[in-house]
């Protein structure tokens, strides 16, 4: 053992060696959850606690104490219950496995410690803890330490208590204090440090301008928004800089001298500045300065906030110059505008609006009632309104004016009028009238030529047959009229046999007209104006035969294949030496519980049946061939 005060160094060095050690690691952990972190630190001081035992102080010959109650006391009080119990846990075990005479003791004054500190935490109630709190908890502490003594054999207590419970209290209640100042004054660090960090942040998010600068006009503290407007690379490029550095010699001479008057009066000041850059462009800034001063009240520098106030100048500047047109603008516009009153009296209007009403512009006046002018109109010939129905008219009329609406209109003389009204904020309305005679017209002629183009869109550019999309219309429309009649209904499709051999022999072009030969037999075939042929797909046709049953199907289809081996085209890829077709009938007898895809897929597998049968033939659906085959399975060909 060495000297009572080189004892006492030794313990306090410890306790300041890990207090230290969890100030300089305890960042490490900011991440983890709130109970790791406590755990964490409980552990090291339950750590420091079993050190200070082994390297306890001799007060006299064998009376030993040390300053663990400082580590277990810390633990609880700025960790919370749980570094409180993992640090009282890890001491209490480790001092009844040293044993002794007073191992119980100690036991009981480690819990009564832990005790204080855990109880400490709890009634902060989550408050930072002061200076006072710390002092206290430090008297506590001490008090708590020496619990364990009243467990000792009362011969010993006689002998040792006077001469331990001074000192050992004070080094207690000292290395206490000295520990829970040091974490007081890392947490008010830490604090602060977080405070810069949010400080920056906003400073430095800030959409407005927001700088600092010294009694000579140069910057000592910039946010990016300000080097923004400066044209400066970054705000650091400011620092040290003044406003002649950034703007034409004129422009910054304003600026200073609105600093020197602020800085002559020392007290702020809001105002406006219009700003001038080298390349040309300017601005305007709504300012605030405000005198800068240290802690003695001293004036060190001006404080500048700038929003670019620009658009609002601008806007400001085109609502002075609209108002100053809008008279001419009323006097000279080529629409008619007029302005009702909440009670639907003409406040204001112009003199186009008068002249798209000649037989009732005189009575379009301010102080006339609208109504009075409707019933005007009508009684004049002006408007398109029968007699009997002119006040719901007027009704109608006068609920569009209580809501923004659009409408139409169409005067007795021909011409149209387009109306946009709008509520007022007064509880009125406004409208404005323009002449659409011209663009109805324009309008009437493109319907005509869409419907023309619709037409053509409904023909297939090679055959002039139907395309499939006109085709799905008609069948529907005639599978639909069929159901409705309880009529019969047929439906061909044809397929040219082989053509994919005649186009790979006689080339395209001669496929085209082959193609184009047997569509012309199609429509020779297809003769009844309820009849609809069209270009199915590829060689694939179709035939929709309205009224038609099977057997009058099977004649058309017969006189169709008739027709185009008539044509006595060559096709040296089939057997038959000439271009013919297969055709597959389809039939719905107007009573039957079938849709047009059962149609469809009756005559597709009739076509496959006419192909599987050696082509160039006519055949109907039977129900055996649906079994094995499903819609869409055949082999082009």
């Amino acid at each position: 053992m060495g000297s009572p005060w080189s004892e006492l160094l030794a313990n306090l060095a410890v306790v300041a060696m890990f207090v230290s050690v969890w100030i300089h690691t305890h960042v490490w952990l900011d991440r983890r959850p709130a109970p790791v972190k406590a755990a964490a630190f409980g552990l090291l001081m339950g750590a420091g606690a079993i050190v200070l035992m082994l390297t306890p102080m001799q007060l006299q010959p064998g009376v030993l104490v040390d300053l663990r109650a400082t580590m277990i006391a810390i633990a609880g009080f700025f960790g919370g219950p749980v570094a409180g119990i993992v640090a009282g846990v890890m001491a209490g075990a480790f001092r009844t496995f040293e044993g002794g005479i007073g191992a119980f003791a100690g036991a009981v004054g480690i819990a009564a410690t832990m005790l204080v500190g855990v109880a400490g935490n709890l009634a902060l109630r989550g408050r930072r803890p002061s200076m006072a709190d710390i002092m206290i908890l430090g008297a506590a502490a001490a008090c708590g330490s020496l619990l364990g003594l009243s467990v000792l054999p009362r011969s010993v207590v006689q002998t040792v208590l006077p001469q331990v419970v001074f000192p050992s209290s004070l080094l207690i209640f000292v290395s206490v204090a000295m520990s829970g100042l040091a974490l007081y004054q890392e947490r008010r660090r830490l604090e602060a440090l977080q405070s810069r960090r949010i400080f920056k942040a906003v400073v430095e998010t800030l959409p407005d301008c927001l700088n600092v600068k010294d009694l000579d006009g140069r910057f000592i503290a910039a946010n990016p928004a300000t080097a923004e407007l400066m044209h400066a690379a970054n705000a650091k490029a400011l620092i040290g800089k003044t406003d002649f550095d950034f703007y034409p010699s004129e422009t910054a001479r304003a600026f200073r001298e609105d600093e020197l008057a602020v800085l002559a009066s020392g007290t702020a000041s809001t105002i406006e500045q219009h700003l001038h850059h080298e390349d040309g462009t300017d601005g305007w800034l709504a300012t605030l300065k405000a005198p800068f001063r240290d802690r003695t009240g001293a004036v060190i520098g001006l404080i500048t906030h700038n929003r670019d106030i620009t658009e609002r100048k601008r806007l400001e500047t085109e609502l002075a110059e609209s108002q100053a047109r809008l008279g001419d603008a009323l006097t000279h516009m080529a629409d008619g505008l007029v302005m009702f009153d909440p009670a639907g009296k003409l406040i204001l209007c112009n003199a186009q609006y008068r002249a798209l009403f000649p037989k009732t512009a005189d009575i379009r006046v301010p102080g006339t009632d609208y109504r009075d002018i409707l019933r005007a109109s009508v009684a004049r010939g002006e408007s398109i309104t029968p007699p009997d129905a002119v006040e719901g008219w007027i009704a109608e009329i006068m609920v569009t004016q209580t809501h923004a609406s659009h409408r139409q209109i169409r005067l007795a003389d021909g011409r149209w009028l387009d109306v946009r009204t709008r509520p007022t904020g007064n509880g009125g309305s406004l409208s404005v009238f323009s002449d659409i005679t011209e663009a109805k017209q324009v309008e009437a002629e493109l319907l005509a030529a869409n419907e023309k183009l619709n037409l053509l869109a409904h023909r297939d550019g090679l055959t002039e047959l139907l395309t499939r999309r006109a085709f799905d219309e008609a069948l529907a429309r005639e599978f639909a009229r069929g159901r409705r009649n309880a009529t019969p209904l047929s439906l061909l499709i044809i397929d040219v046999d082989w053509f994919k051999r005649f186009n790979d022999h006689y080339g395209h072009p001669a496929g085209d007209e082959c193609l184009r030969a047997v569509s012309g037999c199609i429509e020779a075939t297809a003769r009844r104006p309820a009849d609809a042929a069209a270009r199915y797909g590829g060689e694939e046709f179709a035939i929709v035969l309205p009224e038609t049953d099977a057997r009058g199907a099977f004649v058309i289809a017969e006189t169709l294949r008739g027709k185009v081996r008539d044509l006595r085209l060559a096709h040296a890829g089939s057997e038959k030496g000439i271009v013919t077709v297969s055709i597959g009938v389809g039939t719905f007898d107007g009573s039957a519980d079938i849709e047009i895809a059962d149609l469809l897929r009756r005559a597709d597998e009739a076509l496959y049946g006419a192909k599987a049968a050696g082509r160039d033939r006519v055949h109907g659906w039977r129900p055996h061939l649906s079994e094995p085959r499903t819609t869409g399975s055949r082999h082009k060909a």
